[in-house]
């Protein structure tokens, strides 16, 4: 058949209306594994994604927070795109430190429970975010748990397709033996998504949020 049009966002709200596109995803992919320095690392796909924030919220409400973080990387492309089928962790920009007890004790029970890594949720990636990006450059992806009706104890954000364009180029890491034919498979998509066909307009949208590394590239 035709090859799939690239979309973002896909709110998981109207994922049951999409037909095909959560089941296109090979099988293999849902229990699949990565060997990283020795040591392998659970991969995992989107609906078990979207259990974990579940129970995230769950625990924020039982322990009387709300809280609202931003989601980067694979797990932002993994939730909001047709084009991105696992992930091994879920970035999200620093929430402060130190991070509430009850959410390092949830993040660790979530952990264990799935045989994940207990670092699935970090917020290494705070250091590659652009200064420049604002409220304006993220959009809200959903609330959680997903099936309540009153209380909501997390509220999950993506960067706009622009912005998380702009982070992959960023990154670049093309070259990677272990991430680099993913990383190329993203960058293709987003520039469909964001209609971004010349090297140029690739640059402009990097110099939006990353102006030095901009000028490096046109080096």
């Amino acid at each position: 058949g035709p090859p799939q049009i690239a979309q973002w966002p896909i709110p998981w709200r109207h994922r049951s209306q999409l037909g095909g596109l959560r089941t296109a995803r090979p099988i293999s992919v849902l229990n699949q594994h990565r060997q990283t320095e020795g040591l392998f690392t659970r991969m995992f796909n989107t609906d078990e994604l979207l259990s974990a924030l579940d129970e995230l919220g769950e625990a924020a409400v039982a322990a009387g927070e709300r809280l609202d973080v931003a989601v980067y990387g694979g797990a932002a492309l993994m939730l909001a795109s047709n084009f991105r089928f696992s992930t091994e962790d879920v970035d999200i920009a620093e929430i402060g430190i130190p991070q509430p007890e009850w959410l390092d004790n949830a993040v660790l029970r979530i952990a264990r429970s799935r045989n994940w890594s207990e670092d699935w949720l970090n917020d290494a990636v705070t250091f590659h975010l652009s200064s420049l990006a604002t409220k304006r450059d993220h959009e809200i992806f959903g609330s959680f748990p997903r099936a309540s009706i009153g209380d909501v104890g997390l509220t999950v954000s993506i960067p706009t397709a622009d912005y998380m364009l702009a982070l992959k180029l960023k990154a670049m890491r093309v070259n990677d033996p272990a991430k680099g034919a993913t990383e190329i498979k993203d960058i293709r998509a987003l520039l469909q998504v964001t209609g971004i066909s010349t090297v140029d307009r690739a640059i402009h949208c990097l110099a939006k949020f990353f102006p030095k590394s901009a000028a490096a590239s046109e080096k």
